[in-house]
């Protein structure tokens, strides 16, 4: 039973990780492939993976709901899949549940997710380049900005970050590390070249919830007053947070390690007065310059 089990388990692992990179798939391949019949491909799908978000369910090709791409982790498939195979000993209450509770765990609450399926072709192009560590060609224009530059970007990451979408890598001419807003590259190319992988960065990426690698403070640390302190014990609003003190005041002293003032400051906007960024300095003082010419206007 055991065996019968993971063999199930790697199955679904696979079609969740086709499914989550945005393809379409075919039973009658997957047939083929598993060795198994096309009926039982049809019964992981539509029984056993059947609360996903579909945008196309059978007859014979299924596809995921293009808005929902890349939202699962491997940690986040392995778990869908594992439960998957053996959801069939659970009796049918406890089975909701779980299925209810497992969907529940990969959104992101209180985020409205860009629209990329008119880039679906450069979603999945620069997925295959990640995956191959095929370099990238692509021209790039910054919010607000006229004109733009092209870059040759070595990709390790494709994520999404409060509903938007990013591309981490090194960026070949510079030889550092760089952030890509997804939706604002274009003309995208893959080459056909291979680069060398380096491990430790990409465990960096995996690890830190910053998305400007390479552009970042090493710590940041943030004073909370006892009003807004259950928010931020309740769960990390700011990214990479640790509680450093609790003050006898019922305040909170945070620490945020390897970030961007961009990942901290308009969080700290949004809870004033009832947070200060105590170091560096000078991320206060440049907020609070922001907020009197702002106001003087």
């Amino acid at each position: 039973m055991k065996g019968k089990h993971e063999k199930l388990a790697y199955r679904l692992t696979e079609i969740l990780c086709r499914l989550n990179k945005g393809e379409r798939l075919d039973i009658q391949q997957l047939a083929e492939e598993f060795q198994t019949t096309p009926r039982t491909i049809q019964r992981d799908l539509n029984e056993r993976l059947d609360f996903l978000a579909w945008n196309e369910q059978g007859p014979r090709h299924y596809s995921l709901d293009k808005a929902k791409l890349g939202h699962l982790y491997p940690q986040d498939i392995e778990r869908f899949a594992r439960f998957c195979s053996i959801q069939d000993l659970l009796p049918q209450i406890d089975r909701r549940f779980y299925q209810e509770h497992l969907t529940q765990s990969v959104q992101i609450k209180g985020f409205q997710y860009e629209d990329i399926k008119d880039k679906l072709h450069e979603f999945q192009l620069i997925n295959h380049a990640v995956e191959h560590r095929n370099p990238i060609e692509f021209h790039y224009r910054k919010a607000g900005q006229e004109s733009g530059k092209y870059y040759t970007l070595e990709p390790y990451a494709l994520l999404n970050r409060n509903g938007i979408w990013y591309v981490i890598g090194i960026d070949c001419a510079a030889g550092k590390q760089k952030t890509f807003c997804f939706t604002q590259m274009a003309g995208l190319n893959r080459q056909n070249t291979c680069f060398e992988h380096n491990p430790e960065l990409l465990q960096a990426i995996q690890d830190n919830d910053s998305i400007y690698h390479g552009n970042q403070v090493e710590s940041v640390i943030i004073r909370i007053s006892a009003k807004a302190a259950p928010y931020f014990q309740r769960r990390a609003l700011l990214p990479n947070q640790q509680i450093l003190e609790k003050l006898n005041d019922g305040g909170l002293l945070l620490k945020c390690e390897n970030v961007n003032e961009m990942e901290i400051v308009p969080i700290v906007q949004y809870w004033l007065p009832d947070a200060t960024i105590i170091s560096p300095e000078t991320f206060q003082q440049k907020m609070e310059q922001r907020l009197r010419n702002y106001l003087g206007k």
